[in-house]
């Protein structure tokens, strides 16, 4: 059955007693690739790929590295060293100047908490998924080519352009609203699970669970329940598309490392290739475009994806440069 070396993911692709493997569909195939993969170890994290690609579905993300996390924990430490090491010093006041220095200390405390409330921000390339934990407990994952900011002192209060999907932890004794805010609207928040993507130049919004309210930047209210999706230009001053969308899968599944296409032109689903990967895309034959694609690709992986697209729809996608150049085959 096997009659050369598997060295590539191609190698794998070619072979339809694999593909049978992934699928679980073929008894025999099932028996003979369990006992080849035992036997090369060295082979596992490509046959996984591999399978992926079969399946449709990569589950790849880039999170900060340890690297990263154990730097900025070293520089925390050292500045904790400093101020030990520093010796005290008594210092006597004559009293005719307490007063003088009590309104230079709350002076100077006030100037300190307004100058530490510094604005953070987060960014990712094209490619890379981020999940960030905010001050309050919430969880945002942030999808490619997408910031999110926000104050220190301030983290229920974002800025977002690209896209990003947040899971806002509800703060019962207080009830603090939780705001997020782009170019075209705000999204006003109790505690819910919610899709918000600024790319394309309008907001997309796309409620999973709880309630929210949108201000629009024309000044009217719209308020969400879960499954609505609404889509708002301010530059058009219209709201695009307002819609449930019942299978939320197609609208989230990016977070978890995939796209999701369901029923959608290849047009379409090329667009949302460009917004994760950055490449522009060109057709050779228009009729290509109207190709109906399901299935689920990978968003960290270009060559997985490209691969299972035309795996999926039968085409050519040629890497190029910055550009993605699909033919027919």
């Amino acid at each position: 059955m096997i009659k050369k070396q598997y060295d590539t993911i191609n190698d794998f692709l070619d072979d339809s007693s694999f593909e049978n493997w992934c699928l679980q569909s073929n008894g025999t195939d099932i028996n003979f690739w369990e006992f080849w993969i035992a036997n090369k170890p060295d082979k596992e994290e490509l046959v996984h790929k591999a399978r992926d690609l079969v399946l449709g579905i990569s589950f790849d993300k880039n999170f900060v590295s340890e690297e990263k996390v154990a730097l900025e924990w070293n520089k925390l430490e050292a500045k904790i060293q400093v101020k030990k090491m520093k010796p005290k010093r008594k210092v006597r006041f004559l009293k005719q100047f307490s007063v003088a220095v009590s309104l230079l200390l709350l002076i100077s405390v006030g100037f300190y908490f307004i100058n530490s409330n510094t604005k953070v921000t987060h960014n990712t390339n094209y490619g890379e998924v981020l999940n960030i934990k905010l001050q309050d407990g919430s969880d945002v994952t942030l999808n490619s080519n997408s910031s999110l900011s926000y104050y220190e002192n301030e983290s229920r209060k974002v800025w977002l352009s690209g896209e990003a999907f947040f899971q806002v932890d509800k703060k019962a004794v207080t009830n603090a609203k939780f705001w997020v805010l782009t170019d075209d609207l705000s999204v006003e928040v109790y505690g819910t699970s919610f899709n918000v993507n600024t790319k394309k130049k309008k907001t997309d919004v796309f409620l999973e669970e709880g309630s929210i309210w949108l201000k629009l930047k024309n000044g009217a209210d719209k308020k969400m329940i879960p499954g609505n999706y609404i889509s708002y230009s301010s530059k058009k001053n219209e709201i695009l598309e307002d819609k449930n969308i019942f299978n939320s899968v197609t609208k989230t599944s990016w977070k978890d490392g995939s796209l999701l296409f369901e029923n959608l032109s290849l047009e379409k689903a090329m667009e949302k290739i460009e917004e994760s990967y950055g490449f522009a895309i060109v057709f050779k034959e228009d009729k290509s475009k109207n190709i109906l694609i399901t299935g689920a690709v990978p968003i960290t992986n270009i060559d997985i994806c490209i691969k299972a697209i035309e795996k999926s729809v039968d085409v050519t996608i040629t890497k190029k440069d910055n550009s993605l150049i699909i033919s027919e085959k």
